[in-house]
């Protein structure tokens, strides 16, 4: 299928419902009263209640979900979930042939996916640690490394201010390094762009720093943070692996590279395991060495000497780093069939994206609220409306919960290239989209529609609603 058909199914967008901003309190739904619909609304609307759209987005959000990451327990447990609600509507499964024959709702794609296992923890002193970290790298890797701590400041191994001699040997032990913050005045708020830029230059220092370090024999190099003004631990979250954020690659040709491209520039930065931790277990590293925060904050600012450590701590790095070429995600595809003979062959796409992106490496969910649970959770309501309705519809209305949005359209691009009807019968697309809340653009009584009306190609849809619209 023409790449125009990934487009029509993948960038349109369409708000139509709204979330309460409240705490989540489940309640049961109540019908909604026939005058509070539009006038010449379809009756089946009143099924669409606020308290559904809540229950349906809080179980979505909720932290046991992990972020949903695609491929991740999490959303295999979302796309289960609006299975399990399209299969009680009576829809019939539109996903990938079954073997015994017919269609199930899944529609699978393959991905590569580089995850940290389970196995894999760090021991300071009496310290055990199993988590809020991030393995520098994105390569598979299965480590040991025992022996002593030793604290290395900034890491350095050159110059006056080297914090290793040039006649050390740290062979035999796991350097203790602190990330290096960046250069120059931060004035205000900073940009996403900057944010990136900042972090990007930061990284290139860890690289170097952790080669120098291995070129001097250390076993493993372990970076803690002291505070992060930049955002370097968000912008790692593209970088590198931690527990519950794995790495993802397409595995079909066509998808999008550009998230794939952007996890490349964290390649290997040495080939000894390299991890950084988050603020919290930094603190604990740094408390169980002997060293002040305080101290080191200041040494790192060029206010003091560089903190005495403990000696002769005792530590081990268990590192497994595993890449799996072959896993999966998922799309779940149903379709109501429409009333009239030769219309119901063809079809409007209702869709959204289950998925968001997981994890940071302190373990604090991305819960994706509004991004895509609201979508989400109004395709849900589109799909028990159309199901609740005494008329079928003409056309047949095809409803497409999509994976990999976050990483480039991937279940978008998928589904366009692989579609389970005949691609030519498609013709439209409604993707609700980030539909919890008003943006900028928009006030409380407006919907907010993209591509918008300079995307002559991409637009017709909106132009015709907005012109037909006016008329009515």
């Amino acid at each position: 299928m023409q790449r125009l058909a990934a487009a029509i199914l993948s960038v349109s967008s369409l708000a139509t419902a709204s979330l309460w901003a409240q705490a989540p309190v489940l309640v049961p739904s109540q019908p909604v009263p026939s005058e509070s619909l539009p006038a010449g609304a379809p009756p089946a609307m009143r099924t669409i209640t606020k308290q559904d759209l809540l229950r349906h987005a809080t179980w979505f959000a909720s932290d046991e979900r992990g972020g949903r990451l695609t491929g991740s327990p999490g959303q295999i447990e979302t796309a289960k979930y609006i299975a399990d609600h399209f299969a009680s509507l009576g829809l019939e499964p539109l996903g990938d042939e079954q073997d015994g024959g017919g269609r199930g709702f899944y529609q699978y794609y393959g991905i590569r996916r580089t995850a940290v296992a389970e196995s894999t923890r760090f021991t300071i002193g009496s310290l055990q640690l199993a988590d809020g970290f991030a393995v520098l790298g994105g390569k598979a890797m299965d480590a040991d490394a025992k022996g002593k701590a030793r604290f290395v400041g900034l890491g350095r191994t050159r110059g006056d201010s080297a914090d290793v001699g040039a006649d050390e040997d740290l062979t035999g032990q796991l350097a203790i390094a602190l990330v290096r913050p960046p250069s120059g005045r931060m004035d205000g708020p900073l940009t996403v762009e900057q944010k990136f830029g900042l972090s990007f230059r930061a990284f290139g220092l860890l690289g170097q720093t952790a080669k120098a370090l291995e070129k001097k024999g250390a076993s493993a190099v372990l970076f803690v943070m002291l505070d992060d003004p930049t955002g370097f631990a968000d912008v790692l979250n593209y970088l590198a692996v931690s527990p519950g954020k794995d790495t993802l690659a397409a595995r079909f040709s066509g998808a999008d590279r550009q998230m794939e491209m952007v996890a490349s520039m964290g390649g290997a930065p040495s080939s000894t395991p390299t991890v950084i931790f988050s603020i919290e277990r930094s603190q604990a590293i740094l408390a169980e060495l002997g060293v002040d925060v305080a101290a080191a904050k200041a040494y790192v600012a060029g206010e003091a000497e560089l903190p005495t450590a403990k000696p002769d701590l005792a530590a081990a790095a268990r590192v497994e780093v595993t890449v799996d070429d072959d896993a999966t995600a998922s799309n779940v595809v149903a379709v109501l069939r429409g009333s009239d003979p030769e219309l119901a062959k063809e079809a409007i796409v209702y869709s959204a994206h289950m998925d968001h992106v997981g994890r940071r490496l302190d373990g604090e969910v991305f819960n994706g609220a509004d991004d895509n649970a609201s979508g989400s959770a109004g395709l849900l309501g589109i799909a028990s409306a159309f199901a609740a309705g005494k008329e079928r519809p003409k056309r047949s209305v095809i409803f497409l919960s999509v994976s990999g949005e976050e990483l480039g359209l991937w279940g978008s691009a998928w589904y366009a290239d692989n579609p389970t009807w005949q691609a030519d019968k498609l013709i439209a697309n409604i993707n609700t989209d980030m539909i919890g809340r008003s943006g900028p653009e928009s006030d409380g009584s407006r919907v907010t529609v993209t591509p918008s009306h300079r995307h002559a190609m991409f637009s017709t849809l909106v132009r015709d609603a907005a012109t037909f619209g006016e008329q009515l």
